[in-house]
């Protein structure tokens, strides 16, 4: 009889006691922390995208990614200490697929917030740049079209990159000292596309960078081969009211 009382107790003492274990398990658990909880600990501490987070016994294992390194942090589950860390560098290819990961991904309304914010953000090319070409012919080219279309010296040249298609504009002194012409040469097609012909005394023009824009004005007014007369003793400009060929133009004033 003794000996079944010592028995039973000893089952008593053996079943209690896996009642208060696991009372405590339950109770240990129910106080540890919660996932969400730890996820904020982290994005408060840390920058990175967290990509999973393990329960291990008493710890929590989270994986966190940032600019091409992963870290490996384990953090206590009742109170959220970090007991360890390790990091690695990621691979090209790892990477690869991580992006790819997420921009499966469902997104969130941030995420779409976000990435709305970084379009808006983004310069689109305006009409204006997107139609005008790059300059391809050099101004070296340019003054040797001017020489093959009227001859004479070289005396002045400029780019108009104002108009579309760039245009070089070059001065060439053509007959002794009063007959020159205006060239304008397409900068991208390089052709010449007019001539403008001019008669003054090139000794007294005292600003050539004025001069030229004189006559950059004109060019934009008259047609291919207009030939214009400057009175320089009355400060005032006469032309002619058709065009004419600069030649016939030349003859006559010999006349």
């Amino acid at each position: 009889m003794k000996r079944t009382t010592k028995m039973l107790i000893a089952a008593m003492a053996v079943v209690l006691g896996v009642v208060i274990g696991t009372v405590l398990m339950v109770q240990s658990q129910s106080e540890s922390l919660g996932e969400d909880t730890i996820r904020a600990m982290v994005t408060d501490r840390y920058s990175g995208q967290i990509r999973t987070i393990e329960t291990e016994g008493s710890n929590y294992i989270v994986h966190v990614e940032d600019d091409g390194f992963e870290y490996e942090i384990t953090m206590d589950r009742e109170d959220g200490r970090i007991t360890a860390m390790d990091s690695r560098k990621i691979a090209v290819e790892e990477a690869a697929e991580g992006s790819t990961e997420t921009e499966g991904a469902e997104k969130t309304p941030e995420d779409e917030t976000t990435e709305a914010s970084v379009e808006d953000t983004t310069e689109e090319p305006t009409e204006e740049s997107a139609e005008k070409p790059a300059v391809q012919v050099t101004e070296a080219e340019a003054k040797a079209l001017a020489l093959e279309e009227v001859g004479g010296q070289f005396v002045h040249v400029a780019l108009n990159e104002e108009i579309h298609p760039a245009e070089y504009q070059v001065i060439q002194l053509v007959e002794d000292d009063d007959e020159g012409a205006l060239v304008s040469i397409d900068a991208q097609a390089g052709e010449v596309t007019k001539v403008l012909w001019f008669s003054i005394d090139f000794e007294d023009i005292t600003d050539i960078e004025a001069f030229a824009q004189e006559l950059q004005n004109y060019n934009t007014q008259y047609q291919n081969n207009y030939y214009i007369e400057f009175d320089n003793d009355s400060g005032t400009d006469t032309k002619n009211g058709e065009d004419t060929d600069a030649e016939n133009d030349m003859e006559d004033d010999d006349d």
